[in-house]
């Protein structure tokens, strides 16, 4: 019983895992998406 608890619990923290990594990366996208932005807009400013 205590073994499938624990087999449980360890299916649980993958997913959880999992979940976490997709966060991280879509985070990661992000911030790459807003240096980017941050770039283009200084270039704007330096312009004007």
């Amino acid at each position: 019983m205590e073994l499938r608890a624990s087999l449980s619990k360890i299916e649980e923290m993958k997913e959880r895992r999992e979940e976490l990594e997709s966060v991280l990366q879509n985070c990661e996208i992000r911030i790459e998406y807003l240096e980017t932005n941050e770039d283009h807009q200084n270039e704007q400013l330096h312009h004007f």
